[in-house]
Parts: structure tokens; sequence; C-alpha cells
């Protein structure tokens, strides 16, 4: 019959070094995943700064001139930073 094994019984006693090691490599990629997460908020914030600047150009040059195109098509690239800017803030929180 096989008994069961006391409760003071390990199989492998780790060392220090070990548990350092692990700790290390936990650390490094919890430091990796911020890191990306960063670089995601920053270039969000990039795209939003563009998407407000040619956002006001585009009024700006609409209202000026009074011409559509130059409007239209000023507006459509600030949109699309606006665009931009919300996917890569949805990477950040993703992780």
């Amino acid at each position: 019959m096989i008994r069961k094994p006391s409760a003071d019984w390990q199989p492998f006693d780790e060392g220090a070094a070990v548990r350092t090691v692990r700790t290390a490599a936990a650390m490094a990629k919890g430091g990796a995943s911020v890191a990306r997460r960063g670089g995601h908020a920053l270039r969000g914030l990039f795209c939003y700064f563009f998407a407000v600047l040619w956002g006001f150009a585009g009024i700006a040059s609409g209202l000026a001139t009074g011409s559509l195109p130059s409007l239209i098509g000023i507006c459509a690239m600030a949109a699309f930073m606006f665009w931009l800017g919300t996917r890569a803030f949805a990477k950040a929180r993703a992780g």
C-alpha cells in the first residue's frame, strides 16, 4: 500500500537564487508590459494632438476662405487621426 506523505514533506526546496531569478523575470515581464502600454498611450496623445490641430485648421480654413474642399479634406485628416488615437488608447488599455 502507498502511504500519504507527511504534511511537512516537500519534494524540492528551492534556494534563494531560484526565487531571485523568478522574481527578476516576473518584474522584467511586467516592466515590458508597462513600457508597451506607455508607448501606445503616447502614440494616442500624439494623434489626438494632431486631430485637434488639424480640426481647428480645417474649421478656420473653411470659415476664412469659404473653401469647402479644404474644409472637408483637412477635417477628414483630423477625423482619421482621432480614429488612430482611439485605437492606440484601446491597445494601451488591453495591455
